[in-house]
């Protein structure tokens, strides 16, 4: 096996409570037991079990060329379960974790005081907090990109949910929130959290022929079932979202976002602050919100609150939005103004249940509830397999850090294509799709 073209080979260990940071060999033995992503992390947990740890992961794919290879994973004991959460982060952050030059970093214990993770060019810091505790998300991802002089750094970070440990609370990947639907941002918050900070500027080598193949597939994708398609609006079209909140999200559109190297765009920017059409973004000093959470928008609209003003707040506050949405509706409350007061008092009520779709969510739930239900419960453009089909192919995903919502849309990326990646990329002449699928299944027997 060679590990140069998919691995730094590092292991990051981080002590809070003696606040020091260690590095451990990441061996082939553990790839070969564990893959990557929820797979490895799930290896770390079970090493650190009694030290409550909270392990960030890269897929073994991660940060490579193949199609939508743009996520990491948090594992960690979900306050909403109680039970082992595997939680994908992407956007930009999966790949900036694996090209500071940590492969995998696993958190234990509980920092005296609050405190921010620093990685960088292989080097990492545990740095006092006190200047962003009690600061909203926005606020707080300004204050530490200035702090490092740069306005790339990469954050997971919690707010004032988070700090206050509420279960309602999520991570948030920069300014907007994330897929964490498990209540990890309590889990930043009880271990005195307040963000992990990323800057990557390293690289991987390629394996002759491995971008070829990868171009292939980017190809195959973008011809198949997406094809002429794009945004949250077509997918929550597909999937039945209530027509009135997708036509409020449509008069809003400024723009669709794809996350790296991602050939579907669906994170959309919505602007309200200004007129959408409006190419410059100097009207108004926050113009909008990016949204990647369908389910959490149509919920909040439901509630007969300002959609996109209510995500915003979300977003600020750190708070899980379609766990809100649910908060709102049991008070009889529409107002945006509510949202603040459920960084202190809110509380996740279960796993939130998708607006479309119970029944295949009920049906998954029945398998595991290790998964991130920030994926809709069923494929929207192609045939929909049911539910063991959804959990293995998101087990996949969360192995070698492929973006979940693209399995999902990308029906071309098979386990055998992505099997015969691993085995090209990773010199692993015997991997096979048998394999992959063995791993895959092992994490979620392991997990529930």
């Amino acid at each position: 096996m060679e590990t140069m073209n998919t691995y730094n080979g590092t292991i990051l260990v981080v002590d809070l409570d003696a606040q020091t940071c260690t590095t451990e060999e990441l061996s082939t033995d553990l790839i070969e037991q564990g893959l990557g992503g929820a797979g490895i992390n799930l290896l770390l947990y079970e090493q650190y079990k009694d030290r409550n740890p909270l392990v960030l992961g890269s897929g073994l794919l991660t940060a490579t060329f193949a199609p939508a290879a743009c996520c990491g994973v948090m594992t960690a004991k979900s306050p909403v379960t109680g039970q082992i959460a595997h939680v994908p982060f992407g956007w930009q952050t999966g790949v900036e974790m694996k090209l500071t030059g940590f492969d995998f970093v696993v958190i234990l214990g509980t920092s005296p005081k609050p405190v921010r993770l620093w990685l960088h060019d292989g080097l990492s810091d545990i740095n006092d907090a006190a200047d962003i505790w009690g600061k909203d998300v926005w606020a707080s991802v300004d204050k530490i990109r200035e702090a490092y002089g740069d306005e790339m750094v990469q954050t997971l970070i919690i707010g004032p949910a988070g700090e206050n440990k509420q279960s309602l609370a999520q991570v948030c990947e920069n300014y907007w929130g994330s897929k964490d639907k498990a209540g990890l941002g309590a889990v930043f918050g009880a271990k005195n959290l307040k963000a992990v900070a990323m800057r990557g500027l390293g690289s991987l080598e390629v394996a002759e022929g491995f971008f070829q193949k990868c171009m292939e597939l980017k190809n195959e994708i973008v011809g198949g079932s997406i094809k002429g398609k794009a945004g949250l609006y077509d997918i929550g079209a597909a999937l039945g979202i209530d027509a009135t909140a997708l036509e409020k999200m449509k008069t809003m559109i400024h723009r669709n976002n794809a996350a790296y190297n991602c050939p579907y765009p669906y994170y959309t920017f919505l602007k309200y602050n200004e007129p959408p059409a409006a190419m410059d973004m100097k009207g108004h000093a926050e113009p909008g919100c990016l949204v990647s959470d369908i389910a959490g928008f149509a919920a909040l609209a439901a509630t007969g609150s300002d959609p996109a003003r209510a995500f915003e707040r979300c977003c600020r506050f750190g708070l899980e939005p379609l766990g809100t949405a649910a908060a709102l509706k049991k008070q009889g409350a529409g107002d945006v103004a509510q949202i603040d007061k459920l960084a202190g008092t809110g509380t996740a009520e279960g796993i939130p249940v998708w607006p479309v779709c119970v029944d295949q969510q009920q049906a998954i739930m029945a398998i595991t509830k290790a998964l991130s239900f920030a994926v809709p419960p069923r494929a929207p453009f192609s045939q929909d397999g049911g539910a063991q089909t959804w959990v293995a192919r998101q087990a996949v995903a969360y192995l070698l850090g492929i973006d979940p919502v693209i399995m999902l849309l990308a029906p071309e990326l098979t386990e055998e294509k992505l099997a015969a990646l691993v085995a090209l990329a990773a010199d692993w002449d015997d991997f096979s799709a048998d394999t992959l699928k063995k791993i895959a299944n092992a994490v979620i027997t392991k997990s529930t």
